[in-house]
């Protein structure tokens, strides 16, 4: 029989989709695997055991506010400050006393809570003057002795703030107040909400934000039911994750996976359809206050005529404009209306009949070309020297009155006089807002809200809102919350909106190289800066997935509409234009309907960059990218799972800084509940949801308790380096340990758990060149005679399920398992796996266990028939 060999040194292109089986004339073919589970590609070669990750907390569970209607001594609406309304107030009384309380709770007896929280509350004042003052929250047992809780401080400022405060359950409180230090006979503290709050045993859904403020100080964000839990991650001085606040939001469990974020400096912006986009200022104070939220105080909403019932109903505005009796035909003049001049105007002349109708005319058509009127709705009537100017329907809108000049014609006296006998009511609205009562006592659903935001260029871009779904905003250039943009000059606001054959909802704006716009049907690029300058150019047209972009090395990655497909958009110079090229054609079968995706430009210890896509199913695609390699593989992240009643799904994925963090929903088969668990992602961690145990000296006890997401589990366990079998916890999340192992353990004890993550690689069916004779051998049966595997810091490994030794350059070692973790750089030499003869005798090369793992390279040898 011929035989022949072949050795897999690269494994760049990861694990191939089963449709590239017969694709033996591709490179990649021979440079990927039909199984390539739970690990990493290495870009200088081989592949890696993936990191675990590192239980960090678990996210909190949607809450229930106390009902209890408090007392406003100093005026005001109680009810209004605890209506679950955060748009209902209650307003004190002006002229407040010194230390005067706000609100005030009695509950009848010690009660315990979580938060408190004050929301939309804020210094009203008659006067023109800034605002500074304190508004404090304490607590009583006796409603004698108060305590000092905490406080929210107004430092030259009048807008609204909302603050949550956790409580920690040191102190005994029957009674809750807030008080100011506000004085002034114009001064009033106006206040939304003031509520207690306790957590209940309903679990939300779960997102996660980055928000980075600096170079070494980033934060994690886990968005929960109107909570956002933030963390700071390792930094200088710290290698933890640790706990630092949290935020109030507005947003209920089933919308969160909607929610966008938009961030710079010390400033993130929150975006829903449903809901007033959010505003989030890290001050930098200190760690628990770092952090204040309320609504983005938004300016000079642009203004849209949406033309339907639910429009305003608009109310004719009418102006008399009369002339001089000097005025003769050919002299002009321009008209001013708030601020914005017409063009030059003609004058054609006083006599009844064609030249009042001539001079009625050149104004009505002037004046409907003015940029701050509609296309129609303007007509004029009169003759001689009075004219009455009626603007309606689309142009209608409240207007001052207008003032006129003569700019050139005959001498004399040529004044221009208005009266105004209707100021108007617009069929414009904001082109974005929430449910309203109209001046008819109507109940109006209000238009939604922007869906996404990105800064670009000093402005602030809104992505599509959700009644204008294909229209962009910008704000005023250095003003990022004023849209005015009735003027046009050069830094005015922006309001365009995408025409296309293709489908042009918005689903991503992304400020890389451009403002780059992903839709629905197509993806665009904006160019210029200005309302005059400002196009939208269409570059490819393949559409996007409901999911963010993220840019990384150089290009922009986005999913395609088909929920299938990663593509790279990238400029191409040759094209002059952007293209969208699909990078996972050779691996499309990991990729499948995302619900998150984040990318990681490398981290402290590693130089590959990393993209994260989470699949509906809670597995996860990882893509290690190297652009100037061309190196594009893909591999399958498959959490833990232990059968179809209990397994572990990934919900949502961000990079904060150089760490990737993830949320988990570990089903238990026990009792059908879900643990939710934050966790990031370790080189060093040998499992996933990884915790660590360390028992008091004295404590050598048979059962630890390791946790409730460990339940009824089969875990790992690793003792002061010592892998010991696998067992499963208890129902209440136990482990115990034989006196046997507790004989060996020395103190201080570091018991190590998590789940396993069993590594599995299965290189593409064989195919060698046997010779003139045999010719490749691809689709012929065969078999392994011999096989070799150079390995880097091994231990553990199975072929086909059976424990192999890697020999230390020729110096035997047995199966490290069970024993003291012992890492081995070598060769696993003269194994011949595989299953005998077959036309796809293939080895699959596992190690199940928590112990490390970095295959090199794989050498055949094989003959075939």
């Amino acid at each position: 029989m011929p035989k022949s060999q072949f050795l897999q040194s690269s494994f760049a292109s990861g694990e191939l989709s089963p449709l590239i089986k017969g694709r033996t004339d591709l490179d990649q073919y021979y440079k990927g695997g039909q199984t390539a589970e739970n690990v990493v590609i290495v870009p200088q070669g081989g592949i890696k055991r993936r990191p675990g990750t590192v239980f960090v907390d678990e996210p909190i569970n949607i809450f229930s506010r106390k009902t209890n209607v408090p007392t406003m001594p100093n005026g005001g609406t109680a009810a209004n400050i605890n209506d679950g309304n955060d748009e209902t107030y209650g307003i004190t009384n002006a002229s407040l006393p010194a230390d005067a309380v706000i609100a005030h709770y009695d509950f009848g007896g010690i009660t315990s809570f979580d938060f408190i929280d004050l929301k939309n509350i804020s210094i009203e004042s008659t006067l023109s003057n800034q605002i500074n003052g304190t508004v404090s929250v304490e607590v009583s047992a006796d409603n004698s002795t108060w305590i000092y809780f905490n406080s929210i401080l107004f430092i030259n400022s009048k807008v609204a703030q909302s603050k949550r405060f956790v409580y920690t359950g040191t102190l005994q409180v029957r009674y809750v107040r807030i008080r100011t230090d506000v004085t002034g006979s114009a001064n009033q503290v106006k206040i939304g909400e003031f509520n207690l709050k306790s957590f209940t045993q309903t679990q939300s859904n779960v997102k996660t934000f980055d928000f980075s403020v600096s170079d070494d100080e980033h934060y994690l964000g886990v968005l929960t039911d109107k909570n956002m839990k933030m963390y700071r991650s390792p930094h200088a001085g710290s290698s933890e994750t640790v706990y630092v606040a949290d935020v109030i939001t507005p947003y209920s469990s089933a919308d969160i996976s909607e929610v966008r974020d938009a961030q710079t400096e010390n400033v993130m912006l929150m975006f829903h359809k449903d809901y007033e986009p959010q505003r989030i200022i890290f001050n930098a104070e200190d760690t628990f206050n770092s952090f204040t939220s309320g609504p983005i105080p938004f300016s000079n909403v642009p203004q849209y005529d949406y033309n339907d019932a639910d429009s305003p109903a608009p109310e004719s505005a009418v102006q008399v404009i009369t002339f001089a009796n000097s005025f003769v035909a050919g002299d002009r003049y321009q008209i001013d209306i708030e601020g914005v001049l017409s063009k030059n105007i003609s004058f054609a002349g006083n006599s009844a009949g064609a030249q009042s109708e001539s001079t009625a005319f050149n104004l009505q058509k002037n004046l409907q070309e003015m940029p701050i009127f509609g296309d129609t709705g303007i007509t004029v009537t009169g003759s001689g020297y009075v004219y009455t100017i009626t603007i309606s329907n689309e142009s209608a809108q409240p207007l001052k009155l207008f003032s006129g000049f003569q700019t050139s014609g005959s001498s004399g006296n040529h004044g221009i006089t208005f009266s105004r006998t209707a100021v108007g009511v617009s069929r414009k609205e904001d082109v974005w807002s929430g449910p309203y009562v109209n001046a008819q006592s109507e109940s109006k659903p209000g238009r939604g809200f922007p869906l996404m935001g990105a800064f670009n260029e000093g402005r602030l871009w809104l992505g599509g809102t959700k009644s204008k779904r294909q229209s962009l905003f910008a704000s005023k250039s250095g003003d990022l919350f004023n849209f005015f943009s009735e003027e046009g000059a050069d830094d005015d606001g922006i309001f365009v909106t995408i025409n296309s054959r293709n489908l042009t909802e918005i689903i991503d704006v992304n400020p890389d190289r451009g403002l780059q716009v992903f839709c629905s049907g197509a993806e665009f690029i904006v160019k210029g800066n200005t309302p005059s300058t400002v196009t939208i150019e269409s570059e490819t047209q393949l559409g996007s997935f409901n999911l963010e972009s993220k840019s990384l090395d150089g290009s922009t990655l986005f999913i395609n509409g088909n929920g299938n497909t990663l593509r790279q958009y990238l400029y191409n110079f040759n094209e002059d234009a952007y293209t969208s090229n699909d990078i996972s054609v050779l691996s499309s079968h990991l990729i499948d309907k995302p619900k998150d995706m984040a990318a990681l430009d490398g981290t402290s210890a590693q130089d590959a960059a990393w993209v994260f896509i989470v699949n509906q199913d809670g597995t996860a695609a990882v893509l290690n990218t190297v652009r100037s390699q061309d190196i594009n593989g893909f591999t399958k992240w498959k959490p833990h799972y232990v059968s179809a009643a209990e397994n572990t799904q990934i919900e949502s994925c961000s990079v904060v800084g150089k760490d990737l963090y993830v949320v988990s929903n570990i089903l238990s088969s026990v009792d059908s509940t879900i643990f939710q668990s934050i966790e990031k992602w370790d080189f060093d961690a040998l499992f996933d949801t990884q915790t660590i145990k360390t028992p008091n000296n004295s404590d050598q006890a048979a059962t630890v308790n390791i946790g409730n997401a460990f339940r009824s589990s089969e875990i790992g366990v690793i003792v002061n380096g010592i892998v010991l079998p696998n067992r499963t916890a208890t129902n209440q999340g136990n482990i115990t340990f034989s006196t046997e192992e507790r004989s060996t353990f020395t103190y201080p004890q570091k018991i190590i758990v998590g789940h396993n993550i069993p590594v599995a690689f299965k290189s593409m069916p064989l195919n060698t060149n046997a010779g003139t004779r045999g010719g490749q051998n691809v689709m012929k049966e065969k078999k392994i005679t011999r096989m070799n595997l150079r390995v880097l810091d091994t231990s553990g490994v199975y072929i086909d399920g059976n424990p192999v030794a890697v020999r230390d350059f020729g110096e035997s070692a047995s199966s490290p398992l069970n024993t003291a973790v012992t890492p081995k750089t070598g060769i696993i030499e003269d194994r011949n796996g595989g299953n005998g003869w077959s036309t796809e005798v293939v080895p699959l090369i596992t190690a199940p266990n928590a112990t490390p793992f970095h295959l090199q390279a794989i050498e055949y040898e094989v003959e075939s028939s």
